[in-house]
């Protein structure tokens, strides 16, 4: 871990983006060519919201994903969104008041110990989040306790190029994004997923050259 890379740093960066909702969409616009959105509603899509569901957003940021989930939990399901970075949930918690979800709660939480008894979930969603938290394996198995057997768990994320002539900017792009938003380039999420929910049950499916993923766990 190196001075860029921490919890405070984390915290930091993640605080000041709160304040530049707007300026993060259009870095994250950049950052996946045009597609964030379309990703994000990929990957919501792919958790199979049932009327009625409990869905987690671990690592919520200012909300982005809440219109989104909200449209399929319905009147009756519930979204919960973690963010570790204070100003992140004022954000989400703004955002819920001003779209009226009465099925929206937004709370800190630290993500390798979240606040939730086992299988409480039906589902989980964690968009561009575990590239960036300092304990991410402790977040992955944290996603696999709360979510009920029967449920999903989806990861959209980003990572280097791993092949190709683009390999050559990755210094560059891997040190810019520590420093934005505290990644951590070395880990490979696949990987990691597939250790915690068993290689079977973890569906990848790759995107702008493959620096981009939309991940889906069967629990």
């Amino acid at each position: 871990m190196t001075d860029i890379q921490s919890q405070s740093h984390a915290d930091r960066v993640y605080d000041w983006w709160s304040q530049h909702p707007g300026l993060f969409d259009l870095f994250a616009g950049a950052a996946f060519f045009g597609h964030y959105r379309d990703l994000r509603e990929t990957a919501v899509a792919r958790l199979d919201i049932a009327p009625d569901d409990r869905v987690l957003d671990l690592a919520c940021g200012t909300g982005p994903n809440v219109p989104l989930l909200v449209d399929r939990a319905g009147e009756e399901g519930m979204v919960l969104g973690f963010d570790h970075s204070r100003g992140m949930v004022a954000a989400a918690r703004d955002r819920g008041r001003e779209g009226k979800y009465a099925a929206v709660r937004v709370a800190r939480a630290d993500a390798g110990n979240l606040p939730l008894p086992d299988d409480a979930m039906d589902a989980a969603l964690c968009t561009l989040s575990l590239s960036a938290i300092p304990d991410h394996l402790a977040a992955i198995q944290e996603l696999r306790r709360v979510v009920r057997p029967g449920g999903r768990v989806v990861v959209l994320d980003a990572q280097p190029y791993q092949s190709g002539p683009m390999r050559l900017f990755n210094p560059l792009v891997n040190y810019v994004s520590a420093v934005a938003t505290n990644w951590y380039p070395d880990r490979h999420l696949p990987t990691d997923l597939r250790a915690a929910f068993g290689a079977d049950r973890v569906d990848v499916d790759l995107y702008n050259g493959g620096t981009a993923f939309v991940a889906t766990a069967e629990i």
